[in-house]
């Protein structure tokens, strides 16, 4: 069989292929030499280096089919070629068969598919397949709990992934740079939308009750402009970007974050958080925050933007309206036909008129005719129990401080500070004496116990407390995030990689905190159905067992291998399909874009 000759062939590289193209050479008169014209791609360096296999395009393949016969390799600056045998595959190629860690991946791919994530993701970056590039390196960081992207390129070796092609730390880097915010907000509209389509069809009430929550991530990187000193959450005294983040409770998928300067306190952030939401559109939802922003701004800014809210409110706050209302119910709090069988908590619900200024003008006083009144649910809530623990628990304390001074032993600061509070000094003939003024423990044991949940939309107590207490999901959310990923530290040096590998870390928790919710549900199944077997492991030990599933690469085609026992069981714990034995085509992997360059 005669080796095919080939035209004039050049290499040019983009960032993440080399490209070859065939070209023309025009001679220049006047210079007196040839140079380069026309030029024309041609093929595919499949290796995403200059040297390797390549595949040729399907018009080039037309022109000269007698290409199709042969693999052609290029090594240095030569085009090999090696005949394909009858069976369709040479010997080398039978040689270059490789085994992938797929399960993983696998099953990743069917959750994404099943929840509002895929089309979003879709919805968000459709150009140059770059989604699938978004969810490859949020995958490496799901499956590594890393977000070091120096070691990609041997996990992509080895991995089963949306994007097979080349994508070195350079070329990571590109990704991060090319995610802007305008395709981060198309993204949080897509979720939010998918998310209540999902729930229409399940018959589900479409509003979405969100948990809000903030928390702070360290860097090293003192340059990027938001990267500040303030209150860091995990208390290594490096500097920080704060990051607030909506999870919705009853699926455990977060829809929504945003960044922000990490010496900006929690309760100012709520003001930017429901004006992007009204910019985006997302409506019909109640946020549900803690205390750290709770407040009288917060709940006019979301009476204003038509924001449904839930704010556990501060009880310590001398004189506030919040300590007025359990002043007035504190003799039916005590009222054991006023404790819920549910909850087993006292409960007493007020409904107040509130007024507020629907559009406040700055530099203009509020008057009674552009004052509007809203009515709010003050759920006050009373504790039994925790008000007892608080109470000895501040007996113990007062022990062993009358302690330690009677020994001469020194107070630490928290002891320190309990003495200046609640202790009386007395000083006669040169001596020093304390004793407990019971006025002063009585009022800060006095609010201990209670609980204060302010709403415009839930007017029944026990559903307000029920879902107060779903907002666990956001600390669940955060715990993922930093722990389980390993993405307490940014690893980034410039403000626009920041902004893209914040989005890639917020989406690789989603998926995790999916997996998840998956897991735990089918746990609580398992408990009410003894037929179901259970699951004990964890999501990640869950994970990096189904990523020795294995699958084979041979002839341009992908394999499962057989699965049994207990992987296959993990399959459908988290409602997935098993992998069978049809094979998975080969997918191309390349740029839609060309670079000139070369």
């Amino acid at each position: 069989m005669n080796t095919p000759k080939l035209p004039p062939l050049i290499i040019k590289k983009s960032p993440s292929a080399y490209y070859v193209y065939t070209y023309k050479n025009k001679w220049d008169s006047e210079k007196k030499r040839s140079y380069r014209v026309s030029f024309k791609k041609v093929g595919t360096v499949t290796s995403g280096q200059k040297e390797g296999r390549i595949r040729w395009d399907e018009h080039f393949l037309a022109e000269r089919p007698e290409l199709r016969d042969f693999i052609c390799q290029r090594k240095g600056k030569d085009y090999i070629f090696t005949a394909v045998s009858e069976g369709g595959f040479t010997l080398s190629q039978a040689m270059d068969v490789k085994q992938l860690h797929a399960g993983a991946t696998w099953a990743l791919d069917q959750l994404v598919a099943q929840s509002p994530i895929g089309e979003a993701l879709k919805r968000a970056f459709p150009q140059r397949r770059d989604y699938l590039k978004v969810l490859s390196i949020a995958y490496f960081i799901i499956l590594n709990q890393d977000n070091n992207i120096s070691k990609y390129p041997t996990f992509a070796e080895a991995t089963r992934l949306p994007w097979g092609g080349a994508l070195h730390p350079s070329s990571i880097g590109r990704v991060f740079r090319k995610i802007k915010k305008q395709q981060i907000e198309n993204y949080f509209s897509a979720i939010q939308e998918g998310l209540i389509e999902q729930k229409k069809k399940n018959g589900d009430d479409d509003r979405l009750t969100l948990a809000l929550d903030s928390t702070s991530i360290s860097s090293y990187a003192n340059k990027l402009p938001n990267v500040e000193r303030g209150r860091n959450k995990d208390e290594d005294n490096l500097p920080q970007i704060n990051l607030l983040m909506l999870v919705e409770s009853k699926s455990g998928l977060p829809i929504f974050y945003r960044a922000y300067d990490g010496n900006v306190p929690d309760v100012q952030t709520v003001r930017r958080v429901i004006a992007d939401n009204s910019r985006l559109g997302i409506q019909n939802v109640v946020l549900v925050s803690d205390r750290g922003y709770s407040g009288t701004k917060n709940i006019n800014d979301c009476l204003r933007n038509k924001v449904g809210f839930l704010f556990n409110m501060k009880c310590g706050i001398s004189g506030s309206l919040t300590q007025e209302l359990i002043d007035e119910e504190r003799v039916n709090l005590q009222d054991l036909n006023r404790m819920d069988w549910f909850t087993q908590v006292f409960q007493v619900t007020k409904k107040i008129s509130w007024i507020y200024e629907p559009n406040p003008v700055t530099g203009q006083r509020s008057t009674k005719k552009t004052q509007e009144t809203a009515e709010l649910y003050w759920h006050i809530y009373f504790d039994r129990q925790i008000a007892e623990n608080a109470r000895q628990g501040m007996f113990e304390r007062i022990i062993r401080i009358r302690e330690k001074m009677a020994t001469g032993k020194s107070l630490d600061e928290n002891e320190q500070t309990l003495l200046e509070e609640v202790f009386v000094k007395h000083e006669k003939d040169g001596t020093v004496s304390y004793s407990v003024d019971n006025k002063k423990v009585d009022q800060k044991l006095r609010y201990k116990g209670y609980r204060v949940l302010v709403s415009d939309e839930i007017s029944d107590a026990r559903k307000a407390w029920c879902a107060y207490q779903e907002r666990w999901i956001v600390e669940d959310t955060f715990k993922t995030l930093k722990s389980r990923l390993g993405c307490s530290r940014n690893r980034v040096s410039d403000n626009e990689s920041l902004t893209g590998k914040t989005f890639v870390q917020f989406l690789a928790t989603s998926i995790a905190m999916i997996v998840r919710t998956r897991l735990r549900k089918y746990s609580e199944e398992c408990k009410k159905n003894n037929s179901l077997p259970m699951v004990y492991d964890s999501d990640c030990r869950v994970l990096d067992s189904l990523n020795n599933v294995m699958q084979t690469r041979f002839c341009g085609g992908y394999y499962f291998g057989e699965i049994a026992g207990k992987r296959r069981m993990l399959f459908e714990a988290l409602g997935v399909p098993v992998p069978d034995a049809e094979p998975e085509k080969a997918q191309v992997y390349e740029d839609d874009e060309e670079e000139t360059d070369f």
